[in-house]
């Protein structure tokens, strides 16, 4: 048998008996197509401990092990200090403060995210590409979930695609709604009048944000927004066109003094772990800035 820690195990059922390894691969595995072909690079197929091919029959109890390719990072580790809330061999979830970029940019180079993770990746003796699952804006905190193996990213997209895996912000925006709970669902497009910016359009593409509002002080909403798509900057395009912006957001507001970026933070995560099957709920409360903010909210009503 193949020993290594990202190796995907499986035993062929009774009810399998005479069928393709790939229809089990595909079929109850639901790996994907691009997956395997980039085992053509490493990695590979084995059956009962020997290197076999996706046209082989089994039998009930035939053990199916999957050796996934591993590509290497070429990020450049920088020394940078992380704020892990959960770690296991095969993801890892950090909570990012607001001011620094997720991955490098044309703008930002160094400092990222995702040259704080290679370092760790370094230090922990893995030696893998540094794999975002989702992402969140450069001055937006909170939350952002990393995969460690591709098997692992690639059930975690699958759940980001049918929205089983829950992604949640609190938000703090000008002025009060006038309802307490709803969905909103305009599409959303590239601005035509700048490049960073977007906006709401009839052509865009579909966008779907439900929120909750926790309080209000009149003068500002503190609320919760569950996304159910992943538009750039849609909770603060969402809001923004509903008149009510996110605090401190330079792009679609204005920037506040006492904040860093925008007053929205990531901090709820739930998803089924894809090795174990374990739920897992994961939060990261509001950072002190977001905090402060909303105080003074409250005294200036």
């Amino acid at each position: 048998m193949v020993e290594h820690p990202y190796v995907l195990t499986t035993t062929v059922m009774a009810e399998e008996e005479g069928v393709m390894v790939k229809d089990i691969v595909y079929g109850r595995l639901d790996l994907s197509r691009g997956l395997l072909r980039r085992m053509k690079r490493g990695g590979g197929i084995y059956l009962n401990g020997q290197r076999d091919y996706l046209s082989r029959r089994v039998k009930a109890g035939d053990i199916i092990q999957i050796e996934f390719f591993d590509e290497k990072t070429a990020m450049e580790p920088e020394d940078i200090p992380l704020k892990i809330v959960y770690e296991d061999a095969y993801l890892l979830i950090v909570n990012k403060d607001a001011g620094m970029a997720v991955h490098p940019t044309g703008a930002y180079q160094q400092g990222t995210l995702a040259n704080a993770l290679a370092h760790h990746w370094n230090k922990i003796g893995l030696n893998t590409k540094v794999r975002l699952v989702h992402r969140i804006d450069k001055d937006t905190s909170g939350l952002v979930l990393v995969a460690k193996e591709p098997y692992t990213l690639q059930r975690l997209l699958r759940q980001l695609s049918r929205q089983e895996l829950v992604r949640e912000y609190l938000a703090i925006v000008e002025g009060e709604l006038q309802d307490s709970q709803g969905v909103l669902t305009m599409a959303i497009g590239r601005s035509m009048d700048h490049g960073v910016k977007r906006a709401v359009q009839e052509d865009g593409k579909k966008a779907r944000t439900v929120y909750q509002v926790l309080s209000s002080s009149g003068k500002a909403t503190l609320l919760r927004a569950r996304l159910e798509s992943g538009r750039t900057h849609q909770i603060r395009v969402h809001f923004a066109s509903l008149g009510h912006p996110v605090l401190g957001d330079p792009l679609y507001s204005e920037a506040l003094p006492e904040t860093t970026g925008q007053a929205l933070h990531a901090w709820r995560l739930e998803f089924v772990h894809p090795r174990t099957g374990e739920k897992h709920v994961v939060t990261a409360p509001l950072p002190k800035e977001m905090l402060h903010l909303w105080k003074k909210c409250w005294k200036e009503q």
